[in-house]
């Protein structure tokens, strides 16, 4: 998986843990940040980078209700609301587009390196 797959979606991490810092949740930290730090190992594991994928995909669903709930607050308060929307709403793209990102870039590995159980490998042709 190259550097550039990987960087939208360790901004978008970083973005959740700052999230979760604004909210008064420093230990859920842990959770984004162990992501972040396995995808800049470049962790090779198929599983893994599921997994991943997986916990961006329930962060952009997370944003996404972040976007509703501050809106919904500030239509209560009769303040201005669209540009609260605007941003979060792009915040929320991105970190569905980064997840995709690393769901593709997993997905292009399976196909590069074979998928595991599904017909030989380059040990298996080695052995004979």
């Amino acid at each position: 998986m190259s550097f550039l797959r990987i960087l939208p979606a360790q901004v978008a991490l970083l973005l959740l843990a700052a999230l979760f810092m604004r909210l008064g949740f420093p230990l859920i930290m842990i959770v984004p940040m162990t992501v972040l730090l396995m995808l800049g190992l470049l962790v090779p594991w198929a599983e893994a980078r599921a997994l991943m994928a997986g916990v961006m995909g329930f962060c952009s669903l997370l944003w996404a209700f972040m976007t509703w709930l501050r809106v919904q607050e500030r239509l209560a308060y009769g303040e201005p609301w669209s540009r609260l929307a605007g941003i979060l709403m792009g915040v929320t793209l991105f970190t569905a587009w980064s997840a995709w990102l690393v769901w593709s870039a997993r997905k292009a590995d399976q196909h590069r390196f074979g998928t595991p159980g599904l017909g030989t490998t380059s040990l298996d042709q080695s052995a004979t």
